[in-house]
């Protein structure tokens, strides 16, 4: 027993002298430095950004509307469908001076451009492929017709005004069915080679040919009008020549929104590489970069960002252009915080060899093999 004692006395002293930075009744002292200068670390990858973020922008939407649609691999499609001509039985009826037989009533030439979106993005140098072209007629009588006349169909190049396709298609004496809405008088596809949309759809000589006693064969629904429609869709490329000023539209500033969780790092200052992966037949220029913090992401003004421009090589789904990017990141005050967003200034041509390759929603911009050189030390785990 007696050789015990010094041991208990030594564990009591011990005890007795512990020096307060050990003492744990306050908490432990999580926080820890890992280095003291620079350190490079892997970051993931963000993206895409891609074409169906931009056409969910409310600006876009308002814009372009009901007629931009897409098919099922993403390929965006422009389809427009309008009436370009009617005229009432009533009208034809109180200028005919006998009914009581068969007659003809003349028609006025009437033109009309059917191609809506798609013509006004050929203005800015897009192609439209595959374009096909629909005119149809509708019946308000009880009773067949036929007609005659023809359809003139011109595609113009809006940007040298020089005429890309002229074409007239007879269309004698067609039988339209009685009580019949929507029959066709043409269905025709473009020539592959006319990237240019129809600009112009004449009604030329026309002449009904109605039956006697026209007045007691009119719909009893209450349809009273011989009405003319056209139904137009093509898909949409990147022209050679192709630029969308989106100033112009008042999209010059876009946001995307994204994850990037650096701040857990609590660095001041990063120098971020990476490459940029672009899957649109498009050049994308980057201005007034300015990055966006919070869970419903703002533009952080503590942050600065440089080079102010990045330019970004365009490509497609099977061959994306590739851009290696250096981009240099300041927190002003504290640390910098989870990146959630990106605002940027754009602008868009054509990238070159991928002219008229098709447009899809599934076409955008990636952050690859991204990595960091870190500056200023991490610290991880501090108490808040």
């Amino acid at each position: 027993m007696r050789k015990s004692i010094p041991f208990f006395l030594c564990l009591l002293m011990v005890t007795a002298c512990q020096n307060k930075l050990y003492d744990t009744e306050d908490g432990l002292n999580k926080e820890v430095t890992l280095f003291g200068e620079e350190i490079s670390v892997p970051i993931g990858s963000a993206g895409p950004f891609t074409l169906d973020l931009a056409l969910q922008n409310k600006t876009v939407s308002a814009i372009l509307g009901s007629a931009i649609s897409t098919e099922e691999d993403g390929t965006i499609i422009s389809k427009s469908s309008d009436q370009f001509f009617k005229i009432s039985a009533y009208e034809i009826i109180a200028k005919t001076k006998d009914m009581s037989q068969p007659f003809s009533y003349p028609v006025e030439d009437k033109s009309f451009a059917p191609s809506g979106v798609a013509s006004l993005l050929q203005m800015f140098g897009f192609n439209a492929v595959d374009q096909h072209l629909k005119v149809s007629v509708n019946n308000p009588l009880n009773h067949s017709y036929s007609l005659g006349g023809k359809l003139h169909v011109v595609c113009q190049d809006t940007k040298r005004y020089v005429y890309v396709y002229d074409q007239s298609f007879p269309l004698e004496e067609i039988t339209i069915p009685r009580s019949r809405s929507d029959v066709s008088l043409l269905d025709m596809a473009l020539p592959d080679t006319v990237l240019f949309t129809p600009s112009t759809l004449e009604l030329k000589d026309w002449c009904f040919n109605l039956p006697a006693e026209m007045d007691k064969e009119i719909r009893s629904s209450g349809s009273t009008e011989f009405t003319f429609n056209t139904q137009f869709n093509c898909h949409i490329a990147a022209g050679a020549n192709a630029e969308i000023p989106l100033a112009m539209f008042g999209m010059s500033k876009m946001s995307f929104k994204f994850g990037l969780p650096v701040g857990s790092y609590k660095f001041k200052e990063v120098e971020a590489s990476f490459v940029l992966e672009n899957t649109l037949p498009l050049q994308v220029t980057l201005k007034d970069v300015k990055l966006m913090t919070g869970k419903t992401p703002e533009v952080n003004e503590d942050l600065l960002v440089s080079p102010g421009v990045l330019v970004i090589n365009g490509g497609s789904t099977t061959d994306p252009g590739k851009t290696p990017v250096t981009l240099n990141i300041k927190a002003l005050e504290g640390s910098i915080p989870d990146i959630t967003g990106v605002q940027v200034e754009l602008s868009i041509v054509s990238a070159p060899g991928y002219a008229d390759t098709r447009l899809s929603v599934k076409q955008g911009v990636s952050v690859k093999s991204a990595s960091a050189t870190l500056r200023g030390g991490i610290t991880l785990g501090a108490n808040e």
